[in-house]
């Protein structure tokens, strides 16, 4: 089974509708829809903006779903080398948000886990091998979380140097499927450059369009799997 979230509604859409006849199952305040791509089984869900939210999504889909893989797709800001309507790959995941230096962790490490949170090689390289043969051009790196709308580049100052791209809830998604001893894949789709003049002006032009690739992309994914 594979579980699909995204933080906003235009992020599942398209998904939602290409499960064609599904069933809806709601768990506390969150709806889940259950269906087929092709001959995959599928559980999708919204799950809100912010790591809380992406963290509860995430193990209701593992714990009470089953969920051996999930995918978490949609838009970021871009920081480094990346432009607005880049796809990117994710290799690896820290947190913008996260400090225990003073106790000796390098910033943005959850004590017990890696410094890094990495969905597993294989996956990568699938991942990449079929955008490979679809045609679809991408990057890869890491990716920042935490619960803030990044403007300027001094709000993630301790790791902006690392990433190439920034928002509100993969990383969670990933420690929460690492703890769960779960497979994970993070997708993400440039919609605005951090700190640039025009980066609101660009998230408000390409929000809903690059959404909607996100969701496309991930169809194409998944129906390749």
């Amino acid at each position: 089974m594979i579980g699909i979230i995204g933080a906003m509604a235009n992020e599942v859409e398209i998904l939602i509708d290409s499960l064609g006849k599904y069933e809806e199952i709601k768990i506390g305040s969150f709806t889940f829809y259950l269906g087929k791509i092709e001959e995959h089984e599928i559980v999708l869900t919204q799950s809100g903006v912010g790591k809380v939210n992406a963290a509860i999504a995430t193990t209701i889909l593992i714990t009470e779903f089953e969920c051996d893989f999930i995918i978490n797709t949609g838009i970021a800001g871009g920081v480094n080398d990346v432009d607005t309507k880049d796809v990117i790959v994710c290799e690896g995941l820290i947190y913008s948000d996260f400090d225990l230096t003073p106790f000796g962790y390098e910033f943005g490490t959850v004590p017990h886990l890696p410094p890094i949170l990495r969905p597993h090689p294989s996956d990568v390289l699938n991942v990449k091998s079929i955008l490979n043969r679809l045609g679809i051009k991408y990057k890869t790196g890491l990716i920042a979380s935490g619960d803030k709308f990044v403007t300027s580049p001094e709000d993630i100052k301790e790791v902006k140097d690392r990433i190439i791209a920034c928002e509100m809830e993969s990383t969670s998604v990933a420690q929460t499927a690492i703890r769960l001893g779960t497979r994970f894949m993070i997708l993400r789709f440039i919609s605005d450059i951090v700190g640039k003049e025009s980066q609101i002006e660009n998230y408000n032009e390409f929000e809903e369009e690059m959404s909607k690739l996100s969701s496309k992309i991930t169809l194409e994914l998944i129906r390749n799997l």
